[in-house]
């Protein structure tokens, strides 16, 4: 009798995962216990009107893609640039209590690609690195003075617009990281209502 004992307390042991007790499986609306962990849910969204609000209190609108910005896209025949897409939008610091840069923006795809748009003012500093040595300093200036008008620190109690450059803006978006300040204290974007 003994001997029946231990092969049947090792089958109950194997079979119960050694004494601990296994979670219960929630079941279904068929009444059939389900074990599968439901995928998160993505909300799918477009190119169109985007809203963001900084901790510090300025507010900002994007526009995504944006017309092209015919300065910036004559800069770049200049070079013989690839094309650009542009985002533009407005930031409206007049509640806000620290200056916001605008220093990017990341577009996220269904696939998890991160597409990355850039100030306009490092995108022109950019270009004016691919000019000859030899460029009149005519149109050196060009790009000096196209840059300087883009490198935008938008105070408290000020309102300014702004560009962001970069690849062609995807169909389907699952979510939108502005950059407000520099490198880190990203804020989310949203659909304009």
């Amino acid at each position: 009798m003994k001997r029946l004992l231990l092969p049947i307390a090792v089958t109950v042991i194997l079979t119960t995962g050694c004494g601990s007790p296994t979670p219960a499986a929630s079941p279904d609306v068929a009444g059939t216990p389900s074990t599968a962990t439901p995928a998160p849910s993505k909300t799918i969204m477009g190119p169109g009107e985007y809203t963001f609000t900084v901790p510090s209190g300025g507010k900002g609108t994007l526009t995504i893609p944006a017309k092209p910005v015919a300065e910036l896209d004559s800069l770049r025949a200049l070079v013989k640039g690839e094309p650009v897409t542009y985002v533009t939008g407005t930031v409206d610091n007049r509640d806000g209590s620290e200056a916001i840069n605008m220093y990017g923006v990341s577009i996220f795809t269904p696939e998890g690609e991160e597409l990355k748009y850039k100030g306009a003012d490092s995108y022109v500093d950019g270009l004016r690195d691919r000019l000859p040595e030899n460029a009149p300093s005519e149109t050196y200036n060009r790009f000096i003075g196209a840059s300087n008008k883009h490198q935008i620190f938008v105070k408290p109690l000020a309102k300014h617009d702004f560009v962001l450059v970069g690849p062609a803006v995807p169909k389907e978006i699952t979510g939108i990281t502005v950059y407000p300040t520099g490198g880190f204290g990203e804020v989310q974007a949203t659909p304009a209502s």
